[in-house]
């Protein structure tokens, strides 16, 4: 019986965390070849398309914010085609129109209006007050579309009569899959292209609407812009997930609102039948910035999101409210010290994957048995990802996926290794209990 007795004891000890040099070692060799393999692999771009989705469905995990009471949206529907102020329209919104609207919003006294429609051609000769207000605002902004000669992008020119000053351009830059994630801000168009501007609509509104409490944008000694105490870091290739990344201009991460379920609701909505009708009240308008732009599914003007993918998903974003949710980035990021999203250092992602590298091997020693081994990686996993999306509320977009592969990729290396030792004592048992 006691013989009996001392075998049960030693069995058990076995099956406890006993950490040798050896296994220290071991370990420590184990996931740093892991974690230099996975990195590597990240580094080649390989994780890029995984890591990518991860990062979409930690932006669709996030809970709902208020709707941007700075913003004002006005809309073009299907409905909207067919007023009798659009009859003499050439693109998606006819002069007479566009100087109705202009007549019901500016006494309101906006702080900014974005006209998200190209208008490359002159105003007709017989709207000279239309000509008159686009030439005179200081409030007034519109689009124009940079050239790429290696796409075969002709570009599209501003309105005439829109100083250079107040034009933005409507150039978006999407991921390899066709995802709309990132925002960028601005960029050196080439001389030849018909339109010129250095900055996004999204940017010129943003900057207009903060000078007029004092806050002027400029450039910190790094070149990186600043607007009040906010630095807008600019993502670089080989930024985090990022990997195999054109960073051409000046790009961030786009941290998306999302409002009663949607991103589509980043702010309220009126269309144009219900500003020309009056029906829209003068505090919705004062002191907001106003976006103009077609939501008809027939203008073809939508994009795809990190919300257009997955369960639950949305219908594609009309450009304007990719507008709108750029411009509530830059606002809120400066008045409402909103996060923006980042990503850590290159050797703060190798710790972060190295550490979880570690806890893989640690596990597997501490729960070398079968009956508990699933349950405690199980566990492990789900830390891991808790702690990622606990970083990325915060604005810190670690890599999951790497650190997910390192830990399980250690755990199986260190089971295996224990598993090939034969001596007494030294090996993990894998026995059931």
């Amino acid at each position: 019986k006691e013989r009996n007795s001392a075998t049960s004891t030693s069995e058990r000890q076995q099956r406890q965390f006993v950490p040798s040099r050896k296994r220290f070692s071991t370990l420590l060799v184990a996931s740093a070849v892991i974690t230099a393999l996975v990195m590597g692999g990240r580094w080649l771009g390989i994780l890029q398309p995984v890591e990518l989705q991860a990062y979409d469905q930690l932006l669709r995990l996030r809970s709902d914010e208020p709707q941007d009471q700075r913003l004002l949206i006005v809309t073009i529907t299907e409905s909207d085609f067919q007023l009798s102020e659009q009859q003499q329209r050439k693109g998606s919104i006819s002069d007479l129109a566009l100087i109705r609207l202009l007549k019901k919003l500016e006494p309101y006294k906006p702080r900014a209006i974005g006209l998200d429609i190209y208008r490359d051609f002159p105003v007709d000769p017989n709207q000279s007050d239309l000509s008159s207000r686009l030439r005179n605002s200081d409030r007034f902004f519109a689009i124009c579309k940079v050239s790429m000669p290696k796409l075969n992008n002709p570009g599209i020119a501003p309105p005439p009569e829109i100083s250079p000053e107040r034009q933005g351009f409507s150039d978006f830059v999407q991921d390899s899959d066709g995802v709309l994630r990132r925002h960028l801000i601005a960029m050196h168009p080439d001389a030849t292209s018909p339109c010129t501007t250095p900055y996004a609509l999204s940017a010129r509104l943003a900057f207009r609407y903060l000078e007029d409490e004092g806050i002027v944008a400029k450039y910190t000694p790094q070149q990186e812009l600043q607007l009040g105490k906010v630095i807008f870091k600019r993502l670089r290739s080989r930024m985090g997930s990022y990997q195999q990344v054109d960073d051409w201009g000046y790009q961030l991460l786009l941290n998306y609102r999302r409002s009663y379920h949607s991103p589509l609701e980043v702010a309220e909505k009126v269309t144009l039948k219900d500003v020309l009708a009056g029906k829209v009240q003068p505090d919705k308008v004062k002191d907001r910035i106003i976006l103009i732009g077609v939501t008809a599914e027939s203008s073809g003007d939508r994009f795809v999101t990190p919300y257009s993918t997955g369960q639950g998903t949305y219908e594609p974003m009309p450009g304007v409210i990719v507008h709108a949710q750029m411009v509530s980035q830059m606002l809120s990021a400066v008045k409402d010290g909103r996060v923006l999203l980042w990503v850590c250092p290159w050797w703060g992602d190798v710790l972060w994957v190295w550490g979880w590298s570690v806890v893989g091997g640690v596990v597997v020693w501490r729960f070398g048995s079968i009956r508990w081994l699933g349950v405690a990686s199980g566990v492990t996993l789900g830390v891991l990802c808790g702690l990622s999306f606990g970083f990325f509320t915060q604005g810190v977009w670690v890599p999951l996926v790497p650190a997910a592969i390192a830990l399980v990729a250690t755990g199986r290396t260190i089971l295996a290794y224990g598993a090939s030792q034969q001596e007494p004592h030294k090996q993990i048992s894998i026995t059931q209990e």
